[in-house]
């Protein structure tokens, strides 16, 4: 019930009932000292939290003596949010519960929390040691570092009369993913670097909640770019320990969809030849390290399926966003794989329409110790899983996601399933692993256990592609890329499933044509490219009937 208050109360205006909150702060108050600190280190932490009042729990309460009184929206992150190191400074007040309108959260989340684990109407950024004013009655503090730690909540209460008080939090992780060679990375965050105040801020927010690699998109449009980068390339990475800043590109955008250029030297751009994909997909690949994305693939949104489905026909793709808004697109994604797509899994939470930064994350293996380099080349290789709360381990005679393995037909492959979830993050249900011939082992967890396995031998007889999914009660999910296991060296190509995948691709196409030969002047590239896409696909065709 107080979740639902949370979240009518947001959607109210607060204008008459501020005025009685600075009232009380004009009353004998208590100054509240608030320390959070890691269990592992007994360091200060920075993280991310919501403190309300029991009484008013639609009214959460800001390090120092200012009272919440609108969450921020995405035109903050347009202009930019400085960092300060006064240790009350505190971070934009994220919407965290109910309808978005995309200028505080995206619409695409509906009703969904924007973490699952996370009930709180809002969250938002503070040093870790920092202060607060409050006055006589009931409080609660709700604190979250990352998925790799547990969230928690702690009631206090202020009493009259008192001057001081202090509260103290330990966050405690269930789990130390970067111990088993496994760094988070958000594929996806957009805000200006081009000051120094920018940058600090980003840092910050990033060891607030405990992800180590932030990729900050420059964003593109016909006319020009948002979010303005200081620069690209190894030059201008900011790197803080195990945590990294690098500059990237959301570019180009258009009614084609958006593409993702990670790990770039430099931004490329084309306004005379924009909707022509392919030629930015080329001149990104020529830059030794980078690496090319179709974003929203999670939900099909911004226009996606007008030209993802001839583009990936250009080999230029290496990953899709297969997780955002707390959405998922296993079907599409296996639609895919079944073609013989080699698609790595990524995820990115699209801050400032995403509500916090690596909500959905990307989980990279990187091994022995971590770079910005060698997240970059994990998540090349398709070494990764992605997540929004459960950890997910997967291997096939012991290779990783992303792993070519050649078998003879007939032959068997060693399939070691993992997932690992405590009820505070998500209770899994079941743990499934798919293929070429869908479901090819599921378990369900009607024991509520913090662990689901599946170790299981799968016999060769075809060429196919295998990966892992861990879904649990609270919609929280994790998806592996895919193995790809060749069987006698032949390609991948679910000769049973291809027809009507391939239907689905040439529908998308002819009605993509069909658009473009109902504008004054079609674009003879544009229509070019299609009638080539649409020739991979009637060889892929001809393929499945052979």
């Amino acid at each position: 019930m107080r979740i639902l208050i949370s979240i009518l109360a947001l959607a109210l205006s607060l204008t008459a009932i501020i005025p009685s909150l600075y009232a009380q702060e004009d009353e004998a108050t208590t100054l509240v000292h608030i320390r959070i600190t890691d269990k592992a280190t007994g360091r200060v932490s920075p993280s991310m939290v919501s403190i309300i009042s029991k009484n008013n729990p639609s009214i959460p309460v800001l390090p120092g003596k200012r009272v919440f009184d609108t969450i921020s929206r995405t035109a903050d992150f347009y202009k930019g949010i400085s960092f300060s190191k006064d240790r009350n400074w505190s971070g934009p007040v994220r919407k965290m519960n109910g309808q978005g309108n995309n200028d505080d959260r995206s619409f695409v989340y509906d009703l969904m929390p924007s973490l699952p684990y996370w009930k709180e109407a809002v969250l938002y950024q503070v040093s870790g040691d920092f202060t607060v004013n409050l006055g006589p009655g009931q409080w609660q503090i709700n604190t979250e570092h990352g998925n790799e730690y547990l969230p928690m909540s702690r009631e206090f209460t202020v009493r009259p009369g008192t001057k001081d008080q202090q509260i103290e939090l330990v966050l405690q992780r269930w789990i130390d993913l970067p111990v088993l060679g496994w760094y988070s990375g958000d594929v996806h965050v957009h805000h200006p670097t081009n000051q120094p105040a920018y940058r600090d801020f980003l840092l910050e927010y990033a060891k607030a909640e405990d992800i180590h690699l932030v990729n900050v998109l420059e964003m593109g449009h016909h006319k020009g770019t948002e979010f303005k980068q200081e620069g690209f390339g190894q030059k201008f990475r900011i790197c803080s320990g195990n945590t990294c800043l690098v500059s990237g590109q959301e570019d180009p955008r258009s009614e084609f969809g958006h593409i993702i250029g990670l790990n770039i030297d430099e931004q490329i751009r084309d306004t005379s030849a924009y909707n022509y994909y392919d030629q930015v997909f080329k001149r990104l690949h020529r830059q030794p390290a980078a690496l090319v994305g179709y974003a929203h693939f999670s939900w099909n949104g911004c226009d996606l399926l007008r030209g993802l489905p001839w583009f990936i026909t250009s080999g230029g793709i290496d990953f899709v966003e297969l997780l955002q808004f707390g959405k998922i697109n296993t079907l599409n994604y296996s639609d895919y794989l079944n073609l013989g797509f080699r698609i790595t899994a990524a995820a990115g939470s699209d801050v400032p329409w995403g509500s916090t930064l690596g909500e959905v994350r990307t989980f990279v293996y990187t091994g022995n110790s971590f770079s910005a380099d060698k997240w970059f080349e994990g998540l090349r290789a398709g070494n990764t899983f992605v997540s929004n709360g459960p950890a997910l381990f997967f291997s096939a005679d012991g290779f990783l996601p992303g792993s070519e393995i050649q078998k003879k037909t007939g032959a068997e492959l060693a399939l070691q399933v993992r997932a690992v979830s405590p009820v505070e993050i998500g209770r899994i249900t079941k743990l499934v692993v798919y293929g070429n011939e869908g479901i090819l082992f599921q378990k369900e967890n009607p024991g509520k256990q913090d662990s689901v396995v599946i170790n299981s031998m799968y016999k060769i007889n075809e060429s196919s592609w295998i990966a892992a999914v861990a879904y649990c009660e609270n919609g929280a999910v994790a998806h592996s890329t895919a193995v790809y296991v060749l069987a006698d060296g032949k390609p991948i190509l679910n000769k049973k499933a291809g027809p009507e995948i391939i239907g689905r691709q040439l529908e998308y196409i002819q009605t993509t044509e069909q658009e473009e030969k109902n504008k004054p002047a079609p674009d003879p590239g544009i229509v070019l490219r299609l009638k080539t896409a649409r020739a991979f696909y009637q060889a892929l065709l001809e393929q499945c009937r052979n």
